[in-house]
């Protein structure tokens, strides 16, 4: 029987460690299935896998990661994952706790008959305002766990005092268990302290101490961590800026699924940034980001289909994305949706659908919807016409220094719409902006110093902020310019300057331009004495309705038909 029993010992222990290797790689294959099958965007395959990274059943357990693909099914109304997201939000579970998120999350659920949820959304309201039993029990536990030194405990511990839960809100407890947790090299707690140290939560702010965490977490691979270090150095926050930097540590978090690291990898990419400009590449990360939900990611995507930026330019697509990130309250995309129906770009041309986008990121306080939005008001499309709307919405705009809104506001001031004419309030706006370099508004500011209104008359100055935008290609200052020069207004008098300026304004069309150097060749004024060219340039100006051009032409034998 003993020899029996050392014979038959060896096979017991090979078959013992063919199950635990079967067990073992059964478990990784139907990790690897049930991933698989999650990839391919069906709602119940993807809470499926989260359920499996809650509980470890299959991948390893695994909280963010879970939190991760309850959103992907949430997202597409699976109403448990919408729970489940909720429960996330509101234990703090793989998400940062926030009873906001998971009223949302509960609300939804219950909205298509989840009985958990609407318990839970029950339950919440009876007890706001107040600290539950059964939470301060359960605080207990995780106290008495985290005295005996169980790092993840000290960590949940921590966001209990962070969030209140159970315990009174201290941010300076939660600070001395996460700091517990975190000397443990517990990864999470070590990217909490770092927030709490980025943001003054708790502890006195320090940016590098907030960056000395976050490298200790990155370092062990906590994709978040990775996220907040790269943008630590791409802000030059408690690290020496450096944009390579910041790129290696989103390019770390982003190849883990981390969503806000693809979207500023991808803007890493789109402006050059550390890496190699490549707008291919810029797509390709704010589409993964975008996929996953991240407003800004689906406005950045929008704009490449928008342009033509590493993908195919296409209307359609960049309403699309733009509509998505619109509807999360995307205040950018608001703005360029209402821009794509005002032009029928990718969507019928609606004037009402611009204003009801532009309002919505102009109360956002977007300076851009609030320009578009006044000239809503200005010109009635969209709105019935308002003139007092429109100065309401445009002067939001010009006092957050947008210069197209403050050379609007000016052109208000001149002309007496919706408020008192006042060329001093004009030329006030006006210079605004022009110092931002706004074409339009440097030459109306030249016509101020021109025409002595709300400025001093003052030519050379008026030669000054013309020449500004005429070096931009505004067609009306560059004829400024060019008839300061012809009559020595403020520049010295130089014909061929003057035939310069006149030549950029008349192949822009400007008609006085035109007539102008027709008579300069007429004349030889500044170039070459030349009849032909003469009447080639007043017959342009003829055919737009010049009266002086017409009769230029007409010893020229040349009749222009009346229209």
């Amino acid at each position: 029987m003993s020899l029996l029993r050392i014979l038959l010992l060896p096979l017991v222990i090979v078959l013992l460690l063919f199950v635990v290797i079967k067990s073992v790689w059964d478990v990784f294959f139907v990790a690897k299935r049930l991933r698989a099958a999650a990839e391919k965007g069906g709602a119940e395959e993807q809470f499926r896998y989260a359920e499996a990274c809650h509980k470890g059943d299959g991948p390893p357990q695994d909280d963010d990661e879970a939190a991760l693909w309850y959103r992907k099914a949430a997202e597409q109304g699976h109403a448990q994952a919408q729970r489940c997201l909720g429960d996330c939000y509101r234990l703090g579970r793989g998400l940062p706790c926030d009873e906001a998120q998971a009223r949302f999350w509960y609300e939804k659920a219950a909205e298509q008959g989840d009985a958990e949820a609407r318990e839970l959304l029950a339950a919440n309201s009876e007890k706001e305002g107040n600290m539950s039993q059964e939470a301060a029990q359960e605080v207990e536990g995780v106290r008495r766990a985290a005295e005996q030194g169980d790092a993840e405990a000290q960590f949940r511990l921590g966001q209990c005092y962070a969030n209140g839960k159970g315990v009174p809100q201290d941010t300076a407890q939660a600070v001395i268990w996460y700091r517990k947790a975190a000397e443990q090299g517990f990864a999470r707690a070590q990217n909490h302290l770092g927030i709490c140290y980025d943001n003054g939560c708790g502890v006195t702010q320090d940016a590098a101490q907030a960056a000395v965490w976050y490298r200790k977490a990155a370092e062990q691979g906590f994709a978040t961590a990775q996220c907040n270090l790269g943008w630590s150095y791409e802000k030059g926050k408690g690290v020496p800026q450096d944009d390579a930097q910041a790129a290696v540590w989103y390019r770390k978090a982003a190849e883990q699924g981390n969503m806000t690291a693809q979207n500023n990898l991808g803007f890493c990419y789109d402006n050059g940034n550390g890496v190699p400009q490549d707008y291919a590449q810029a797509a390709h990360w704010y589409r993964k980001a975008a996929e996953q939900g991240v407003a800004a990611a689906q406005h950045n995507l929008g704009f490449c289909y928008d342009n033509g930026n590493g993908v195919p330019q296409d209307d359609a697509q960049a309403v699309h994305w733009y509509r998505k990130a619109a509807e999360q309250g995307f205040a950018n995309a608001q703005y360029a949706l209402g821009h794509r129906y005002s032009l029928g770009q990718g969507v019928p041309e609606d004037d009402e659908q611009a204003v009801f986008w532009w309002r919505k990121a102009a109360e956002q306080g977007h300076a851009g919807a609030q320009n578009f939005l006044g000239m809503s008001y200005a010109k009635g499309l969209g709105v019935p016409q308002d003139d007092e709307q429109a100065i309401l919405w445009l002067r939001k705009a010009a006092e957050q220094g947008f210069a197209e809104a403050q050379n609007n506001l000016a052109l208000s001031y001149a002309r007496g719409e919706g408020v008192p004419q006042d060329y001093e309030q004009a030329a006030f706006w006006w210079r605004k902006g022009a110092e931002q370099g706004y074409a339009s508004a440097q030459y109306n500011l030249g016509w101020c110093y021109d025409n002595g209104n709300g400025a001093p008359e003052d030519d050379a100055q008026a030669a000054v902020w013309y020449r500004k935008a005429a070096e931009q290609g505004h067609v009306s200052a560059q004829f400024c310019l060019g008839y300061s020069y012809l009559h020595g207004e403020g520049v010295e008098e130089d014909a061929a300057k003057a035939v310069h300026w006149f030549r950029k304004a008349a192949e822009q069309g400007h008609a006085e331009a035109q007539y102008h150097l027709g008579l300069c060749y007429e004349e030889g004024n500044g170039v070459t004495e030349d009849e032909e060219q003469a009447v080639v340039w007043f017959r342009k100006a003829a055919e737009q309705g010049h009266a002086d051009a017409r009769e230029a032409l007409v010893p020229y034998g040349v009749a222009i038909r009346n229209e």
